[in-house]
């Protein structure tokens, strides 16, 4: 089965909010069992859905390429039949092909074109679910499993440039809490939108001094605010009561991510307001250390090791103590209508995983 036929097969299969993880799984044991694998499937009770971890370990293994099984939904701007391979010139088109099932199927052809009994040290292979709703998956997995794999190897698109570094991310939820009052008296109420406003206009100004920190593995290398969502009010004849506002922010250190929440809170604190705030996601930055590591996948790759302004799994890894890398083909086609896949990427891909799998495991 070549990488063509491979990706096709995972495109097949519906793993928006991983509702074919189950068949998805299935079909990766058939595959790599006739290879050598063992396999440890972790279930989530809750919800049913299943990590696999595939295991070539006769001897001890070097390295663990991972990837996530899910997808994001598939807009109503397709053209071409998301679930179904389609292949025009040098593009094969399909949800998930970018997204990351181009980069699984490289791994998975350049293990199934790589002989591991012959090799000196074993190999892991790692497939998550639920990457895209809030990178539950891998959380449950690391809670529960050790790797003994010094180095992760994450197959994300990245132009096959291997990324070194992910910044970290927090969503917020704040609730202003105002006082009613009818709108033909403002003055008697306490308006909840005006002070989330206020609010706004501090953080903002305090995001524009942030930009002094800088962080040059990124292209965006300072921190960043996104305002995301804002709603209140019931009814135009009402001083509005509450006013709730989602932000997210991305951060270039390890530390930066709490100074800044605590900072969030003093500018909350100075409006002399009622409010709540709850942290809706939290996701470390990815940074890899091992300097060694980063000068061999540059050699093997002939690319310079960059950061990503995005998240990934790779934090989690980083947080657990793994040096993980991302690096995968496709760039620029993620989440987007008509995802596609370069061929010619998914043939450097597969012989760039051949020669880390000969470098780290040979």
């Amino acid at each position: 089965m070549q990488v063509k036929e491979i990706l096709a097969k995972l495109i097949q299969f519906n793993t928006v909010k991983d509702k074919q993880n189950q068949e998805l799984v299935e079909f990766l044991v058939n595959f790599l069992k006739p290879q050598g694998f063992k396999f440890q499937l972790i279930k989530n009770k809750s919800n049913g859905k299943i990590n696999l971890l595939a295991k070539y370990n006769n001897k001890k293994p070097a390295i663990t390429f991972a990837g996530h099984m899910d997808t994001v939904t598939a807009s109503e701007n397709w053209s071409i039949n998301p679930w179904q391979l389609t292949e025009q010139g040098n593009k094969l088109f399909g949800l998930g092909s970018c997204d990351m099932k181009g980069g699984i199927a490289a791994f998975l052809t350049a293990i199934k074109e790589t002989d591991p009994s012959k090799l000196k040290k074993g190999i892991n292979l790692l497939f998550t679910y639920d990457e895209e709703i809030g990178f539950t998956g891998i959380i449950d997995f690391l809670k529960k499993v050790k790797l003994k794999t010094k180095y992760v190897i994450i197959a994300e698109p990245t132009n096959l440039e291997p990324q070194i570094a992910a910044k970290g991310a927090i969503a917020l939820k704040i609730e202003f809490l105002g006082k009613e009052a009818h709108g033909s008296e403002p003055a008697k109420g306490i308006n909840s939108i005006l002070l989330a406003n206020k609010f706004l206009s501090s953080l903002t100004n305090y995001f524009e001094q942030l930009k002094g920190q800088r962080n040059n593995l990124f292209t965006l290398p300072f921190a960043t605010l996104n305002v995301a969502k804002i709603s209140g009010g019931d009814a135009i004849n009402k001083v509005p009561a509450k006013c709730v506002l989602e932000i997210e922010y991305r951060t270039i250190n390890e530390k930066q991510g709490i100074k800044i929440y605590q900072d969030i809170l003093i500018l909350l604190r100075k409006l002399n307001c009622q409010f709540k705030i709850k942290i809706n996601l939290q996701t470390p930055p990815m940074f890899v250390k091992d300097k060694e590591f980063i000068k061999k996948i540059e050699k093997i790759t002939r690319q310079k090791a960059i950061g990503e302004n995005s998240s990934n799994e790779g934090s989690y890894f980083s947080k657990y103590g793994y040096n993980c890398l991302v690096l995968g083909p496709g760039c620029q086609m993620s989440h987007k209508a008509n995802e596609y896949v370069e061929k010619e990427q998914l043939n450097q891909a597969i012989e760039i995983y051949k020669k880390i799998i000969k470098e780290f495991c040979a």
